[in-house]
């Protein structure tokens, strides 16, 4: 494949496309009484008969019962939009990023109609695999207790195995083939397998186009997630002139940013910051979802389930459903009872904060208890805690158990991804690529305050027990301190 610095100086302003691409009508922009869906907030997506059949499919029509944000509608009442409503945003974004790619002349001198269709498919697909709460419960690999990760449970839905789905004459995997004539072997690949494994520099850089640092998968869900909770966070950026930047890296293997970009960048960069340190992890969405993750590991260890079952009862319900049923057949006095009471059958009562840690502590004895608490495993968590509802009763019967959580969060967000910049006009015109995290000292600072100051650490206890504690804050941190640090 060539690159921008040998192929953009020669492109004309109004390239002619490969009839092949220029006649692809699911690039084609929206008009002349094409079917449209309409998304808030006054976004039209254009659709194909393809597109549809694959919409209209019973396996991806269940994403309308699947809440894209899970419990943070207990804390933002507008965040009742689905997963189906983002993915089929996501595919309206990602059709904008190929047209974007598109106008660079190495870009379509290397990809064909299939390439494109293949990742509009995945781009439409790569959420398929969810079910209620699905990145809390998956959380709990880190305890031994597998909840079924929604990537790979994509493949059982698009072939039309999975359990818990109903039997159908035509499965995704059918309609990929005969409707929109792409493997779906492709698809999924493009949406579960890491990018090391993908052989061909095409496929590495439709993937960068669903995931990456500036993929159509952030993209529609900043902006989307800002929609319908009503705050500005995820919107702030320039999205067109975000879009019109795009080109690819040197290898021609992943997207990346012209030097005109870099500022759309960079506050892209800084809205998904915002919306992680506003909204995804609020110190109450923390709760809830620690909450969830606790109740979850007690009916998960006292039913035994088999992966089959577990992904058959998760598959076949939304999010409502799921906690209802589940607060109903959780035992009387159990760990699941007393947690899913708090935020079940009309209830919220999340849970309080009794100590927070993070990297942004100055106090040497802070910063150790975080780093200890980071390190610690699954089980020693769950030691820590029990020596703590025995050190912070009031009275000689330790507090029971399930009233003291400790929420430590997911460390897959550890590594923050960097973004390819092209500068044209450097070295006299013959160009030359940077690191945006190198060259801009805002994104550094976006990535450090990311671990140092988001990433907090924080015990939480049930609202029956929090007054005791609140009562003389500086005594329950240093009896919590002590334990950390002695553990």
């Amino acid at each position: 494949m060539g690159t921008p610095s040998d192929l953009l100086a020669g492109e004309s302003s109004e390239p002619a496309w490969p009839a092949a691409l220029a006649d692809l009508p699911e690039l084609r922009v929206s008009g002349a009484g094409r079917r449209v869906l309409r998304l808030p907030e006054l976004d039209n997506v254009p659709l194909t008969p393809a597109v549809v059949e694959l919409i209209d499919h019973p396996h991806f029509q269940r994403l309308r019962r699947v809440r894209q944000l899970g419990p943070t509608l207990l804390v933002y009442p507008g965040a009742t939009h689905t997963r189906f409503e983002h993915s089929v945003g996501a595919y309206g974004v990602a059709v904008r990023y190929m047209r974007s790619l598109l106008q660079h002349a190495h870009v379509r001198a290397a990809l064909d109609a299939v390439d494109v269709r293949t990742v509009l498919a995945a781009a439409l697909l790569h959420d398929v695999g969810h079910y209620p709460f699905a990145h809390t419960l998956e959380a709990l690999h880190h305890q031994g207790m597998d909840a079924p990760r929604h990537e790979l449970l994509a493949r059982d839905i698009v072939f039309g195995t999975a359990p818990g789905l109903p039997a159908l004459r035509t499965s995704l995997a059918h309609v990929l083939e005969r409707s929109l004539r792409v493997d779906p072997e492709r698809v999924l690949g493009l949406i579960t397998r890491p990018r090391d494994a993908l052989g061909s520099p095409v496929d590495r850089l439709l993937q960068s186009v669903i995931s990456s640092a500036l993929d159509a998968d952030k993209m529609d869900y900043l902006w989307r997630d800002s929609v319908h909770l009503g705050v500005p966070y995820g919107r702030n950026y320039d999205r067109e002139r975000l879009l019109n930047a795009l080109t690819t890296t040197a290898d021609g293997d992943a997207i990346a940013v012209t030097g005109k970009g870099v500022i759309s960048a960079e506050i892209f960069l800084f809205c998904r910051y915002t919306m992680y340190s506003e909204v995804y992890w609020h110190h109450t969405v923390r709760s809830l979802s620690a909450m969830l993750e606790r109740a979850w590991a007690d009916l998960a260890a006292r039913e035994a389930l088999d992966a089959q079952e577990m992904t058959s009862r998760l598959l076949g319900v939304g999010d409502d459903e799921l906690l209802r049923t589940l607060a109903a057949e959780a035992p009387p006095r159990s760990v699941a009872a007393l947690v899913l009471g708090a935020m079940s059958f009309d209830r919220r009562r999340p849970y309080k904060r009794v100590v927070t840690w993070s990297r942004a502590y100055n106090e040497p004895d802070k910063l150790a208890a975080y780093e200890r608490l980071y390190a610690m495993s699954a089980e020693e968590h769950g030691r820590l805690v029990a020596r703590l509802r025995k050190l912070l009763a009031r009275g000689s019967r330790a507090l029971p158990d399930g009233t003291l959580i400790l929420d430590v969060p997911p460390r897959d967000k550890d590594r923050q991804p960097d973004v390819a910049v092209h500068r044209a006009r450097a070295h006299g015109g013959e160009g030359e690529y940077t690191s945006l995290r190198e060259s801009s000292r805002i994104v550094r600072a976006i990535g450090d305050d990311f671990l140092d100051v988001v990433k907090k650490i924080r015990l939480f206890v049930h609202p029956d027990h929090a007054a005791p504690l609140a009562a003389d804050p500086p005594g329950t941190e240093r009896i919590v301190m002590e334990a950390v640090l002695t553990a």
